[in-house]
């Protein structure tokens, strides 16, 4: 057998021709030993009878039609009449002529592996048997599809239970964790003596009133307090607190400024304020409802931010986080039974606090010693400091208690955070005056310098117009007189006059304004 030679295209086709040759000799020999085995017994036979046989014709070759239609076919794999040159040993490439292939030869070609199954019958697939496929498919797509929804609304609903049975105040008290760091505690150092003896000597001129106080020194630490830690009838002053909650969730967005919030039949109240002569359904933005809860002590405005915050639940966790425990809202205001309650050292503390920019951000803070410098009753603390002197407060005034709560900035640098309250009996004001006289000796001992002056009196400072502002009276046909401030109203008529029981105060005397009650 020649070797062969894979390098050249005519070295392949001649390997492949000369076994062709081979296998056709084969064939033939084949053929030729077949016939001459099974033609003896004729041609014995036939001898015997007296004839002669016939010459043997020799069959013809059976070649594959596969080898014989390799002619007519064209080599696959290169294109007809292009060799591919091969380098020499210097590595250049010689260009060669394909010789003249004019000759009868059968050429040879790389047999095509057929499959068997291409002769078979391609059974036809019924469309109704694929189509059940697709829909048994679909069904089972669709169940598990149910499932992962069944269970999901399933863990959903779970949760939604779950929340609607915790507390809503446990919501709050989370909520205010974040707040925890900004609590402080009040920072007492040294007992003022001798203001709390001068104190002291001035409450014990009234028997019958019950008088609880606390001053602190933001500066310096000085502290006096009678009482501080016990509960009092709030009156107005639990407002102040309720303002804090406010700008605390304006700071946490819960809240904005200029939302509307409408007055519903269920906050609407008298005694106090002007939203009360406004029709149900009014919607007033949230920063006047809540300046207007301390400038004018409108109690209508109050209990809507009570309501808007959440309720008086949410609000008392909330005081009760800042470490106020004595602050509790237990009505909506006016709460004339006084069931509201604080204490002296709780506003202190948060005053405070606020003063050392706690609990609230600053841009809120800035808001809120604005709208607590424009309350417009001014008859109790600022009537005890002098005219250079700047204070932020909120009184509050009902029949069985009366008191003061804000921060004294004075002309020497100092401040201070002072809170008094006064049990009396009903609508005394004698407890009136008893704030101012504790508010004039407490100034003037910060502004000595610790010490009070030698003919240190009870008289009202020089920016009093009167020592005699709100002088005692009984209550008006059974109504409690709260403070007596006089406020325009738009519908009073010019030669209207008041009609409370005369007073003293020098505003009054203006016929073109109203005395309000407010708390």
């Amino acid at each position: 057998m020649e070797p062969r030679n894979f390098s050249s295209p005519d070295a392949t086709e001649k390997s492949r021709e000369a076994r062709l040759n081979k296998l056709r000799e084969r064939r033939a020999k084949a053929v030729t030993s077949n016939n001459d085995t099974a033609l003896r017994p004729i041609n014995s036979e036939l001898s015997r009878l007296g004839r002669s046989p016939e010459p043997m014709r020799l069959p013809e070759p059976i070649i594959e039609n596969r080898f014989n239609n390799r002619a007519e076919r064209p080599y696959e794999g290169r294109p007809e009449g292009k060799v591919k040159p091969l380098p020499n040993r210097q590595g250049f490439v010689e260009a060669q002529q394909r010789p003249d292939r004019s000759d009868n030869r059968t050429e040879l070609r790389p047999r095509k592996k057929t499959n068997g199954s291409n002769n078979r019958a391609i059974p036809i697939k019924s469309p109704f048997k694929s189509l059940g496929w697709q829909v048994l498919r679909l069904a089972i797509a669709g169940i598990g599809l149910s499932v992962i929804a069944g269970t999901a609304i399933s863990f959903w609903q779970n949760q939604q239970s779950i929340a609607a049975k915790t507390n809503p105040t446990e919501l709050t008290a989370k909520d205010e964790t974040n707040k925890s760091q900004d609590i402080v505690p009040l920072d007492l150092k040294t007992e003022a003596t001798p203001l709390l003896s001068k104190i002291k000597d001035l409450a014990a001129k009234e028997k019958d009133l019950s008088m609880q106080m606390m001053v602190v020194d933001l500066d310096s630490g000085a502290y006096v307090q009678v009482g501080a830690n016990q509960s009092i009838a709030a009156a107005s002053t639990i407002k102040t607190p309720i303002l804090v909650a406010f700008f605390q969730d304006v700071d946490a967005g819960k809240i904005k400024l200029d939302e509307p919030i409408e007055m519903t039949a269920d906050v609407k109240v008298g005694e106090a304020g002007d939203f009360q002569f406004l029709p149900t359904g009014t919607k007033i933005s949230a920063l006047e409802v809540a300046t207007q809860m301390i400038v004018i002590s409108d109690n209508t405005a109050t209990n809507m931010i009570i309501k808007r915050l959440g309720g008086t639940s949410v609000l008392n966790q909330r005081f009760k986080s800042w470490g106020l425990n004595n602050v509790v809202v237990n009505n909506q205001l006016p709460d004339l039974e006084g069931t509201n309650t604080i204490s002296t050292q709780d506003m202190v503390s948060l005053l405070a606090m606020l003063d050392k920019g706690k609990l609230i951000e600053p841009r809120s803070r800035d808001r809120f010693m604005d709208i607590m410098r424009r309350p417009v009753t001014n008859t109790l603390l600022p009537k005890g400091i002098g005219e250079n002197a700047r204070i932020i407060h909120k009184t509050g005034d009902i029949g069985s208690a009366v008191g003061d709560a804000g921060i004294v900035d004075m002309p020497n640098g100092k401040r201070y955070a002072i809170a008094v309250m006064v049990k009396r009996p009903d609508n005394d004001q004698r407890a009136n005056e008893l704030i101012r006289q504790v508010s004039r000796a407490t100034y003037d001992y910060f502004l000595g310098g610790g010490r009070l002056p030698a003919n240190n009196s009870n008289s009202a400072p020089s920016n009093s117009p009167a020592n005699s502002t709100e002088s005692a009276s009984p209550s008006n046909n059974g109504s409690s007189v709260i403070e007596n401030i006089t406020i325009p109203l738009p519908n009073a008529a010019p030669n209207s006059s008041p009609t409370n029981t005369p007073s003293t105060s020098p505003s009054l005397n203006n016929p073109s304004e109203l005395t309000r009650q407010n708390r």
